[in-house]
């Protein structure tokens, strides 16, 4: 297999050499550019099969570069990622209606800066539409959940960023307590994270999410208002006189072999996973306090949560 060719377009010196030595232990060569002007030149000679683009530049900046870019037809189908410390959603959504392919978040993290590449070299982020195309259903908040879909959890990050409070807000003002807002937006976040692969752009993503939490607000209202006498009928007659008169032995020896099985089931899971499990479902802490405590961002406590669920799902399995 060819080895790809990656140019990056960087003025720090010290980001230059850590871009190349995180890359080069995964077996991807780098080469350099300094400015605008030197990156437009290289990839002249170079021809690459990926550009990762730094936002400030000495000469220009990287939205005017990839905006550039994606007006020449040679390049416009090249995939590009950027890099920033900037994680204003606007910023992030300004990077993708120039035509960038995906983002990745200064300070770095190695894993998730080759995993990046790697899924830009395979062309994973842009797979369901071309950046250069921003219609109304692919604009840059469409690429920016493509890029979340493709893995990138920054781009998630992003969008929880955008949109929680807008949808506290609209949850306070439906009646619901600052607590019950917290929830219900927390947890429709991360309903929104698993089922992020359904998102097909009919609608905003703000109105996607605020259907999910007002949806999950009218079951838990449902939940809480079915009392016993609306499901007898207010006739206890009807219910078996095993529930009415339970085998305590039995009930008590099935309670302690389930709490053996989900003792044993957490006990596999990852420390950091079996916390957030602990802390968000168990003490009912919401997914804000537990960035605050972790000191983490809360939209990688919702990643650390759906992926705490798919791990306590599949020990479960196997111990079942």
């Amino acid at each position: 297999m060819e080895t790809p060719s990656v140019l990056y377009v960087e003025d720090e010196e010290d980001y230059q050499m850590l871009v190349q030595r995180i890359l080069g232990k995964d077996g991807i060569p780098i080469q350099l550019a300094s400015t605008g002007e030197e990156g437009l030149s290289a990839l002249q000679k170079i021809k690459p099969d990926l550009l990762i683009l730094d936002v400030n530049l000495p000469d220009t900046d990287g939205y005017s570069l990839c905006q550039k870019l994606r007006q020449d037809p040679e390049w416009r189908h090249l995939p590009i990622v950027m890099l920033t410390v900037r994680r204003r959603p606007d910023e992030w959504l300004k990077g993708f209606s120039c035509g960038a392919n995906d983002y990745v978040p200064k300070p770095l993290d190695p894993p998730e800066l080759v995993s990046r590449v790697r899924a830009s070299l395979a062309g994973k982020p842009g797979r369901r539409g071309d950046p250069t195309c921003l219609s109304t259903r692919q604009g840059p908040e469409y690429l920016l959940i493509l890029a979340a879909v493709a893995g990138n959890r920054a781009a998630y990050e992003v969008l929880v960023q955008q949109y929680k409070e807008r949808l506290m807000q609209s949850l306070r003002a439906s009646g619901k307590s600052d607590t019950d807002a917290q929830d219900l937006a927390s947890t429709a976040f991360i309903k929104a994270y698993e089922r992020l692969h359904q998102f097909r752009g009919q609608s905003s993503f703000y109105t996607w999410i605020y259907r999910i939490a007002f949806n999950e607000a009218y079951h838990r209202r449902r939940r809480e208002s079915i009392s016993f006498e609306e499901i007898t009928g207010r006739d206890e007659t009807i219910l078996p006189a095993s529930l009415a008169e339970p085998d305590r032995l039995e009930e008590d020896l099935s309670r302690k072999v389930l709490q053996a099985h989900v003792h044993h089931t957490l006990s596999v899971i990852p420390k950091p996973y079996r916390q957030v499990l602990r802390w968000h479902f168990i003490r009912g802490l919401s997914c804000q306090r537990i960035a605050r405590r972790m000191h983490i961002p809360p939209g990688t406590v919702m990643s650390r949560i759906f992926r705490a669920k798919q791990l306590l799902r599949q020990s479960w399995q196997r111990h079942s």
